[in-house]
């Protein structure tokens, strides 16, 4: 059967050896013929014809390519690019032939030895030159010269004319590309979808590229990236590389924009979207955030650390190491950062570190030493103490009838209450938190401190402090109860065994994380035992002693009112001067006395208790342990006087001890006393 693409013929001649057919031309060699002849249009006529009215099969579809490829390569070799681009189109053209022209797309996309398949007849079409800057020179070569002068090529006409024929060149391509988009081969769609982004970005044309980037493509990246970071097109890229998932390279991009390494005018803030970025990979991309916590923190420390402080983290050692790690970069980069996220491992994460504690108190001193430098700072301290040890050092003379006052506030509670709030203020809370509640730092280094900066007058509770952590009490409340005249906080020190900040003073001054760190059990480093025996005992009657020591017979009635169960009698009496009025004492004595008798008649109480509950008990099982009762005898050498052999029974002697017991019991009285 013969295929419809042959031309049919209805004259044959024989030879003797031949047949001849007469046939019509083929539509190629008219296409050909026309185009030899540079009639262009009566060939796209005759191919338009050819396709119309009627469905073509597969061998007429590739005879219809190849004539629009002719046609095309005639246009593109006379440069009338803008007329052979939808003949490229219809003639379904290996995209990469066309690119091979332009040398800014050639040389990212393709490889030396690199081929691509074409008809033969297009081959002998194809311009020879090898760029179309080099075909455009050549063809006002061909029509101008040598009518321009000085020459073809440095004529500024030649030159403008060859610039608006490279645009009609760039458009040419364009549309081609677009055309060709999503079809073909891999290869063949990764250098159309490459080459689109490669001119969008050169020309400028940034909602087109960024349009075609986010679409679905097969863009290059290694040879897109180079050519978008030099035009500009740094957001463009950023959207390629996340939507190809690459969000550590988009990272790198938006961190070149920060410093200034790139630049481009729509991407407006890339810090925020490197925020933004970390934010959303919470808790499932760690190592991202790791590798940028610290550089995001310098940049920005408020949203940095709270970044760094939302992700989970465990008391593994790994995790600890990691922390441990952070915080060193962040000492070297933004000493201020690094202070606030060692304050949130501390007091936050409670990290149980005795470096770390030593860390933060050293932080927290520095940053209060550096508040006193300020001179009005130092002032308005300086008067604190001087108004709050003036109005506690007024004196009172005792009489049988003066009522015991109430002690006034802790020197704690009264700067917080009158002292404006300032960081300042904040910053030596903190610190007398931290030195309370930590442990692990060197108290006494801490102390000299201080004492060289000359504001251990100032920090005079806070020096108090220190002494108590070294273990020097008696110093500790002198300071307290004379110097700093803070009766409380001297009370506070000897009932709970060394504490001068305890956990309702810290929830009064309205810092939450500190409270919840004081009221934890098991906190960091807290030594808080109240009601301990030392607390009790010695530091109360250490704190008696020092009272009387200066004379002080108010405080020293009062804490003997208040800490009576605290203290024995029998200790406290020799310390009293002898020119101290017995009214002084006749509070303290009365609740000893009533303490004493009443817990000797509890004991009565108790003892008659437990002995009616033995004779209970022993009527119930004595006859029980009579029945069960047996005598084991044992031949003896050696008798008794009376010849009789010695006794064994576990029961003897037992019946007559309980009475014995009993008799005891009924002579004993138990008396009612009233104590009132």
């Amino acid at each position: 059967m013969r295929h419809s693409s042959f031309p049919r013929s209805s004259i044959l001649v024989y030879g003797k050896d031949t047949i001849h057919s007469l046939v019509q031309s083929t539509v190629i060699a008219q296409v050909e013929s026309l185009l030899d002849n540079n009639q262009i249009e009566d060939a796209a006529d005759l191919a338009n014809n050819f396709a119309s009215g009627q469905a073509l099969d597969s061998d007429e579809a590739e005879t219809l390519e190849y004539l629009h490829q002719t046609i095309a390569f005639t246009l593109f070799s006379q440069t009338r690019f803008v007329d052979a681009a939808p003949h490229f189109l219809a003639g379904a053209l290996d995209p990469r032939i066309l690119v091979s022209y332009f040398p800014e797309l050639l040389r990212p996309l393709f490889t030396d030895g690199e081929e691509a398949d074409v008809y033969d007849g297009i081959a002998k079409r194809m311009p020879i030159e090898s760029s179309v800057d080099d075909l455009i020179a050549a063809n006002l070569v061909r029509n101008y010269s040598p009518h321009l002068l000085p020459s073809t090529r440095d004529a500024p006409a030649a030159q403008e004319i060859h610039k608006i024929l490279r645009e009609e060149a760039i458009v040419m391509i364009k549309s081609v590309l677009q055309g060709f988009k999503g079809q073909g081969q891999y290869k063949q769609q990764e250098v159309t979808d490459t080459a689109l982004a490669i001119l969008f970005a050169r020309s400028g044309d940034t909602t087109s590229l960024i349009s075609h980037l986010e679409s679905t493509n097969s863009a290059s990246l290694s040879a897109v990236e180079p050519v978008l970071l030099e035009a500009g097109e740094v957001g463009a890229l950023c959207a390629l590389l996340r939507a190809r998932g690459d969000e550590g390279r988009v990272m790198e991009i938006w961190k070149g924009l920060v410093e200034g390494r790139y630049s481009d005018s729509s991407v407006l803030d890339p810090l925020s979207d490197m925020f933004a970025l970390l934010e959303s990979k919470q808790g499932r991309d760690r190592a991202m955030l790791r590798k940028w916590g610290v550089w995001l923190t310098v940049r920005d420390p408020q949203r940095g650390l709270m970044l760094l402080m939302s992700n989970k983290r465990s008391a593994k050692e790994k995790d600890r190491e990691e922390d441990s790690t952070v915080l060193s970069e962040l000492q070297q980069l933004h000493p201020g950062a690094a202070r606030k996220f060692l304050e949130w491992l501390v007091i936050v994460r409670r990290r149980d570190d005795a470096e770390l504690h030593a860390q933060f108190v050293q932080a927290c001193v520095d940053e209060l030493l550096e508040c006193l430098q300020d001179e009005s700072t130092s002032k308005l301290w300086r008067a604190k103490f001087a108004s709050y040890t003036s109005q506690s050092s007024q004196k009172h003379t005792l009489s049988p009838s003066t009522q015991l006052q109430r002690p006034q506030s802790s020197f704690l509670t009264y700067f917080v209450s009158t002292t404006p709030d300032s960081p300042s203020k904040r910053a030596r809370l903190k610190t007398l938190f931290a030195l309370q509640a930590l442990s692990g730092y060197d108290a006494e280094m801490v102390k000299s401190r201080i004492v060289a900066s000359g504001f251990d007058k100032v920090l005079g509770l806070e020096v108090a402090l220190l002494d108590g952590k070294m273990g020097m009490h008696r110093i500790a409340l002198r300071s307290l109860a004379l110097t700093l005249r803070d009766s409380v906080s001297a009370e506070t020190y000897a009932r709970t065994g060394g504490i001068v900040v305890p956990s309702k003073a810290v929830e009064a001054c309205g810092m939450g994380e500190w409270s919840a760190l004081f009221a934890a059990k098991g906190g960091p480093g807290i030594l808080e035992k109240e009601k301990s025996s030392e607390g009790k005992g010695e530091l109360v009657r250490m704190l008696l002693e020092v009272y009387m020591e200066d004379g002080e017979p108010q405080q020293t009635t009062r804490l003997l009112s208040s800490q009576a169960a605290s203290l024995d009698t029998i200790d406290v009496i020799p310390l009293v001067p002898p020119d101290w009025p017995l009214s002084s004492l006749t509070p303290f004595l009365t609740h000893s006395f009533r303490r004493t008798l009443h817990a000797k008649h509890e004991g009565q109480i108790i003892k008659a208790m437990c002995a009616a509950q033995n004779s209970k008990v022993f009527e119930g099982s004595y006859l029980v342990f009579r029945e069960q009762g047996a005598i084991i005898e044992e031949a003896d050498d050696d008798e008794d006087g009376d010849g009789e052999p010695e006794s064994f029974n576990e029961k003897d002697g037992l019946a007559e001890k309980i009475a014995l017991h009993l008799q005891d019991q009924q002579r004993s009285e138990v008396g009612v006393v009233d104590v009132r």
